[in-house]
């Protein structure tokens, strides 16, 4: 079974050879592996097992004032000093024309140019989705800033909405164009949660999230691909939201947040997981046969019946990470292909 087919199985609850694996990683965490490894960085993927493979716009990155920023694609300015993401420019914070704000042009004709290259160079190999991380919420705060975003919200409940569609109206219109280039799924990434609650209420995100969030996921799956949502923290009060409208598989599924037994008996039969190993308690800190009997619960807890999980971190592994801890990792994962 190929890795394609292998996931595209696993993600809909079929009947698989073994679970497929993805294991993801900052730059600083790949060039610490591929060391361990003795493998040049285009290998560790397969080293690892990788099953995805995520396409992005192609876009040229620009620096933004001040050093060690890069904007992206939407004028946001992120660090490109830091492994994780840490913001550092919201073009709306003292902004609140939208008409005038420099949207980014969807139908760009060379935003796909590289999504292309990939899909016909993988010929099928692995499960391509596109990355649509930063989708709704977190593209509102990362133009407007966070804090003013989440005041927003409260105080200026319409102008959010409008921030909210003009994003919405994009990011659509770009999932139209990754499926038509031929993608397997989607992947979408918007934070709603924190380690004990959500970020805000489940009523304000039934208002201003879901329905939009219901679009992009209608894209997919009106072409018969799954959909994968990365959503960090305890975010149990909107799965069944989640599920109502059309999610497949939710990531990260964090053990510090989301107990995984509850998590398979209570929505098991209505989606797949992906992720489910700590990079926050287990990783970093556990012993490697610490890490071999978490990995084995995450398998047991996860996919009692064989399938309905993609293993591995629940997010990219930094390198605070013992690259022996990996290797323990990848020794509890089923039998593979390494």
């Amino acid at each position: 079974m190929v890795k394609k087919e292998r996931t595209r199985r696993a993600l809909w609850r079929e009947p698989v050879d073994r679970l497929p694996v993805q294991v993801n990683f900052t730059p600083a965490m790949g060039r610490k592996l591929a060391e361990h490894f003795a493998v040049s960085l285009d290998e560790l993927p397969a080293r690892l097992d990788n099953h995805l493979l995520r396409v992005d716009l192609s876009f040229p990155r620009r620096p933004g004032a001040g050093g060690g920023t890069i904007l992206d694609w939407w004028g946001a300015g992120w660090s490109s000093e830091t492994e994780g993401y840490w913001p550092t420019h919201a073009p709306l914070a003292e902004k609140t024309d939208l008409a005038a704000f420099d949207w980014p042009d969807p139908d760009g004709p060379d935003l796909l140019a590289e999504a292309k290259r990939t899909l016909d160079a993988d010929q099928g190999a692995h499960f391509v989705v596109p990355n649509f991380g930063f989708a709704l919420f977190e593209r509102a705060w990362s133009l407007r800033g966070f804090d003013q975003l989440l005041m927003d919200m409260m105080t200026e409940t319409a102008w959010v909405e409008e921030l909210l569609e003009r994003i919405t109206h994009i990011q659509v219109r770009l999932a139209r164009r990754f499926v038509a280039l031929g993608v397997d799924g989607g992947y979408i990434g918007d934070d709603y949660g924190a380690q004990k609650s959500m970020l805000f209420s489940p009523k304000l995100w039934r208002t201003l999230i879901k329905p939009r969030l219901a679009r992009l996921f209608a894209v997919f799956r009106e072409a018969d691909l799954p959909v994968i949502l990365h959503s960090d923290g305890d975010i149990r009060a909107i799965l069944p939201d989640l599920v109502d409208i059309g999610l497949t598989c939710l990531n990260p599924v964090q053990p510090e947040v989301l107990e995984h037994s509850w998590l398979q008996r209570e929505f098991g039969q209505h989606l797949s997981f992906y992720g489910g190993l700590s990079t926050q308690d287990v990783l970093p800190r556990l012993e490697p046969e610490g890490v071999r009997d978490a990995t084995r619960a995450c398998i047991g807890d996860l996919a009692p019946h064989g399938t309905g999980l993609v293993l591995g971190p629940s997010h990219r592994m930094q390198s605070d990470i013992p690259a022996t801890n990996v290797a323990a990792m990848l020794e509890a994962f089923p039998g593979d292909e390494r």
